[in-house]
């Protein structure tokens, strides 16, 4: 199946080659357009849509917020949209993907489908995103965060080495699921510690 995302900008893959040779990510140049704009979608929820959307469908609860609270509150909305798309993209690709059917046990591991990546890069986008705000809000967030922020980066990124570029769509789905479940147990475990 073919990445439904128009072709990257040949100055971004350009741009990106030279470090991709070097790491072994020898996709991620063509994608690298994807990756940049799901962080920015990222961003524009994070700073845009969901103040705005939470103060209207729950201005009792979000206008009373503190900062730091309002920015966990919106770093969960991220969260939810994130874990929802990569999901609902996932199940799409994985029931929908006949070359990825018809590919033996061997091709699934050293064989490329754009589709797939498509929705590596919109998990690697997110964690490049995550990165971002973890580095820019340590204050709030701590360090712990930050180290995990990192970490899921370049485990991410390193989904474009092609041995686990296929089997990474699967995990996707279920590292989302998983995402929401923690975001809600943190949720739980920091509002009975203090409150928003």
């Amino acid at each position: 199946m073919r990445d439904p995302v128009v072709n990257p900008f040949p100055f971004l893959e350009q741009l990106v080659q030279p470090l991709a040779d070097v790491l072994g990510l020898r996709t991620i140049p063509l994608h690298v357009h994807e990756i940049l704009g799901s962080a920015l979608l990222y961003q524009i929820i994070f700073a845009y849509i969901a103040p705005r959307l939470s103060a209207q469908l729950v201005p009792q609860y979000y206008k009373k917020l503190p900062r730091d609270g309002a920015l966990r509150w919106n770093m969960h909305c991220v969260s939810m949209v994130q874990s929802i798309m990569i999901s609902i993209l996932t199940l799409w690709t994985i029931l929908n993907d006949e070359e990825r059917k018809a590919m033996t046990h061997e091709e699934r591991v050293w064989g490329y489908i754009g589709a797939p990546a498509l929705v590596q890069a919109l998990a690697v986008g997110y964690f490049l995103w995550d990165l971002t705000v973890m580095v820019r809000h340590t204050s709030v967030f701590g360090l712990p965060m930050l180290a995990h922020a990192s970490s899921c980066f370049i485990v991410f990124a390193l989904g474009y080495v092609s041995a686990v570029l296929i089997a990474s769509s699967i995990s996707l789905m279920l590292r989302s699921g998983q995402s929401s479940t923690t975001t809600a147990a943190y949720s739980c475990y920091t509002n009975s510690r203090r409150r928003f």
